[in-house]
């Protein structure tokens, strides 16, 4: 009897491990997604202008003299998505990212935490360096600039031309002295150490025989002696001699 309940528990056993095995299995690792690289930092060139509320009229010329400067210009910006982050409403029949992006330029207030989350994605999206935030404070305008490696703003202020609000022509330079790409270093040719070949071992160069002097000196005898044979043989006499040979017969 305890023979019998012995084999019995073990084919219980067996037929019940099959599937606490099969469950074990059948688990499986969830495949991780994959997500967009983003552009490095060292790949950025350039900077925008964003402006906020109420800064657009100052804001406009500032980005017509940057964009001007090749050592800052931030390539991938076009007219029309220049104006909108200036703070310029798209038209209604505007593209949807033009839409968009006006929606996150009005969204933007400051140095608050959500306005540098904002800042930061336009800065990835357009691919530059920074972006020169314009602000207007009662009548007085200033920019400062937000970096995309910080993801902060640059301590630094610019400010209009002194006795012209609309000119930042200043502001520019400074602007390209602390953020502008190196231009490219033309090397100028080396006239110092530079010298001449040396000529005396060489051969001298092959002349054709017409370039000769004596080539032309004897054409010129030649034609001489042809016309003194030719006047000392002409005959220039009235008459005319007939000489008459006899041979005998």
């Amino acid at each position: 009897m305890r023979r019998l309940i012995l084999a019995a528990s073990v084919v219980v056993a067996v037929v019940v491990a099959p599937p606490a095995r099969a469950q074990s299995t059948s688990t499986s690792t969830p495949t991780p997604t994959s997500t967009p690289t983003p552009t490095p930092t060292s790949a950025r060139a350039g900077l925008a202008v964003v402006a906020l509320a109420g800064a657009t009229d100052a804001a406009w010329p500032l980005a017509q003299a940057l964009y001007a400067e090749p050592t800052v210009r931030a390539v991938g910006i076009d007219e029309p998505h220049a104006r909108v982050l200036c703070g310029e409403p798209p038209a209604p029949t505007a593209a949807v990212d033009l839409r968009d992006l006006s929606a996150t330029i009005a969204a933007v207030h400051g140095d608050d935490a959500p306005s540098r989350a904002l800042l930061t994605e336009i800065s990835r999206q357009f691919a530059v360096r920074g972006l020169v935030v314009v602000r207007v404070e009662g009548a007085h305008s200033s920019a400062r600039v937000f970096l995309v490696a910080t993801e902060a703003f640059d301590t630094a202020t610019y400010e209009p031309d002194e006795g012209s609000p609309l000119a930042w022509s200043a502001s520019v330079r400074l602007l390209a002295l602390s953020f502008g790409s190196a231009p490219p270093v033309v090397g100028a040719p080396q006239l110092a150490t530079h010298s001449e070949p040396n000529i005396q071992n060489s051969p001298p160069p092959r002349r054709h025989f017409y370039e000769s002097g004596w080539f032309w000196g004897a054409v010129v005898a030649a034609a001489i002696g042809g016309g003194a044979i030719y006047l000392a043989t002409r005959d220039n006499s009235g008459s005319t001699i007939h000489l008459e040979l006899q041979t005998p017969h």
